[in-house]
């Protein structure tokens, strides 16, 4: 399994890349964690919710950028130019979503 954790400004205290303090909050081993200044990661994911007809949208896009939000994909999965492959699951926000997520982990 691989956890990527994308953090990117979306609140005031957001405008600059994440501190030690808040990277340490995830200390999982396979975490690996980068800062999308840009939103790159959200427009992707916005697409693919739009792609693959995902439900609860609503839920996940706010201020029109996907955040506070988990995706689960299968086993194998890349993600490559397009509309890429479609989540087992997605929902937000991550606190009240994490142990219907932990079903879809492999």
């Amino acid at each position: 399994m691989k956890v990527f954790v994308i953090w990117e400004p979306i609140t005031f205290s957001d405008l600059t890349a994440p501190s030690d303090s808040v990277l340490r909050r995830v200390t999982d081993a396979r975490a690996a964690q980068y800062y999308d200044r840009n939103h790159f990661v959200s427009k992707a994911l916005q697409a693919q919710m739009l792609a693959h007809g995902v439900t609860g949208q609503d839920q996940l896009v706010k201020n029109e950028y996907v955040w506070d939000a988990v995706a689960v994909y299968p086993p194998g999965t890349r993600w490559e130019s397009g509309t890429g492959a479609k989540p087992d699951f997605v929902g937000a926000p991550v606190v009240r979503v994490s142990e219907r997520m932990a079903g879809y982990l492999r």
